[in-house]
């Protein structure tokens, strides 16, 4: 029997410029997998929405803002990206430093979302509502900011490979190839690189294909 409803959800809000809070729920009880592996593959499908809506001109810009962030999380000793390598426009001030902090429970914004819904061929990322798509990307930066802060040296490894491998499935593919083909070929290329180089994959990775 296919489960209806989302499996898990990723939240990112935005209550003020500057300002950013990130919550992942299991309102299904999640895929079965580690939750690391679930908030990856909803981290990674964020960012492919917002790939997938961004205009052709802005595919590579955008791109290198996802190789910044991964370049800081697997540089950084404690998980902490560094200020300022992640930035949101605003109308007053241009563009704003934007890291993760605390979920605002009296905020009135609406959060961008993704949740992993069951399909035939399994988990896929789909994304609630129609945030644009500059939204969805520092959201999925954000995320992912906030994933490395919780994450051990492995993990972390992982998580910037992943964004490395999303990178790299859109230098190659359409932009309007489906989200799950970017996250399956991104965690692909993490568990493949992490392999090459004799670690083990971190429960993030620990189902990916051999």
């Amino acid at each position: 029997m296919i489960r209806r409803g989302p499996l898990a959800r990723l939240e990112v809000q935005f209550p003020q410029p500057g300002s950013a809070g990130v919550r992942a729920s299991f309102p299904g009880g999640g895929t079965g997998r580690s939750a690391q592996a679930d908030v990856l593959d909803m981290v990674l499908g964020m960012l492919a929405w917002g790939v997938h809506g961004t205009d052709e001109h802005a595919v590579r810009p955008t791109a290198d803002r996802i190789r910044a962030v991964a370049t800081a999380i697997a540089a950084s000793p404690d998980g902490a990206v560094p200020a300022g390598t992640i930035e949101m426009p605003t109308r007053a001030h241009g563009p704003v430093a934007v890291s993760p902090g605390q979920w605002d429970d009296s905020s009135r914004a609406a959060p961008v979302t993704v949740e992993l819904v069951h399909a035939a061929v399994g988990p896929v990322p789909v994304r609630k509502g129609s945030p644009p798509a500059p939204s969805l990307v520092i959201g999925g930066l954000v995320a992912a900011a906030w994933e490395a802060r919780g994450a051990g040296p492995e993990g972390r490894l992982a998580l910037a490979l992943a964004l490395e491998g999303l990178i790299a499935w859109y230098a190659e593919a359409h932009r309007l190839t489906p989200a799950r083909d970017a996250v399956a070929s991104a965690r692909i290329h993490a568990a493949d690189r992490l392999r090459a180089a004799g670690h083990p994959l971190p429960p993030a990775l620990a189902d990916a294909p051999a």
